[in-house]
């Protein structure tokens, strides 16, 4: 895009981990695939290595850095039969594939054929033959030039704004799996991403990077049924298609692991000192998890780098530990990936922009749970 308004002049210097746009980038095409079904060629699925980034790594080495391609190529390392699962919580809407991603096999744009495959691009049911509401999910696409979206973040593009008609699907998604085995006990894996403007910004000149989907224009909210008035949410209405494209700039806002059940004192422990062992330099006190007994397997602790919290929780009373819980999430600071986008996402609406890194591909590192 090189319209009034809309230059590319500064280089992403956040963290060099941002090349996962780089190495990931791949022509989105909508097929209707699932994980369950067979194998297919070995796609090179390859996320970038953030390792060197200074910053304490996250379970998978997944991070606030990563867009959908990204986690997705992370989950992938698991090993094992697996259950997969997509989540739309505002919608609450999910599908599950059982699963062997055998080490990545699937390629990066798969994760978009799985979205396109469960949101709604015709006509058809709101529900599916589960009872699933996907067909509400087109409730949360929302114009640029709308002053809000569904969350009430700003958006409030010019109407002059070259992509103030862009439609973006405001909704987090969280990809789930299961079982992922810690200390001998089952977790599953929650990756929480959420729809972010600075993403949107850096990615939308380049089409292999921009994700997006398409959706069926009648379960937006754009307006009057009979299209004599538009919504606030969708000002620009009037010359949709009836399957228009709908962005997808999801990033990690959040990762999981957790556990329920009875007599998980040993696991607790497990865990325990595992990150104990894994993020030593980041402890208060060495050898010493403080609010966590390592008897009892209850209580908490809290590691960070300034940057990142990885906070551990066990629950549980007299018959032991019955929820653990490891929380990974960023700081919310100045320095922060999250702010960056933020950033980002501002002088995009204003009328400049953050251009998206153009690195070679990443070396795969993906290889260390």
């Amino acid at each position: 895009m090189t319209s009034k308004g809309f230059t590319m002049g500064r280089l992403l210097s956040a963290a060099a981990a941002l090349a996962v746009f780089s190495a990931l980038a791949a022509p989105v095409q909508a097929q209707q695939a699932a994980p369950a079904q067979a194998a297919a060629t070995r796609s090179n699925c390859v996320a970038p290595d953030n390792s060197q980034s200074g910053r304490m790594q996250w379970f998978l080495g997944l991070g606030p850095q990563d867009n959908l391609l990204a986690a997705w190529c992370r989950i992938q390392t698991l090993p094992g039969n697996v259950r997969f699962n997509m989540l739309f919580p505002t919608t609450v809407a999910d599908r599950s594939w059982d699963t062997n991603f055998q080490g990545g096999k699937y390629p990066p744009q798969r994760i978009v054929d799985l979205v396109q495959e469960v949101v709604p691009a015709q006509d058809g049911p709101v529900v599916d033959d589960k009872g699933k509401p996907f067909g509400r999910v087109l409730n949360n696409v929302v114009q640029l030039a709308a002053a809000n979206a569904p969350d009430n973040s700003q958006l409030g593009f010019a109407s002059d704004h070259p992509a103030a008609k862009a439609l973006v699907l405001w909704e987090p998604v969280v990809l789930r799996v299961k079982p992922v085995v810690l200390g001998g006990q089952e977790f599953v894996l929650k990756v929480v991403l959420k729809p972010n403007l600075g993403l949107l910004a850096m990615t939308m000149p380049y089409p292999k990077q921009d994700l997006r989907i398409h959706g069926f224009k009648a379960r937006m909210p754009i307006g009057s049924m009979f299209g004599s008035t538009c919504s606030p949410q969708i000002p620009f209405c009037k010359d949709l298609p009836d399957s228009p494209e709908v962005h997808i700039p999801w990033l990690v806002d959040e990762v999981i692991l957790e556990a329920d059940g009875e007599g998980m004192t040993a696991a607790a422990v497990n865990v325990a000192n595992a990150l104990a062992s894994s993020y030593s330099i980041f402890m208060q006190h060495k050898n010493d998890l403080t609010g966590f007994d390592r008897n009892t397997g209850q209580g908490t602790f809290r590691l960070t780098d300034g940057a990142s919290v990885i906070e551990f929780t066990a629950l549980g009373g007299p018959s032991g530990t019955s929820k653990i819980k490891v929380d990974y999430k960023e700081n919310n600071s100045k320095f922060s990936i999250a702010k960056y986008f933020k950033t980002a996402g501002e002088d995009f609406r204003a009328g400049t922009s953050r251009a998206a890194p153009q690195t070679g591909k990443a070396p795969d590192s993906l290889n260390r749970l």
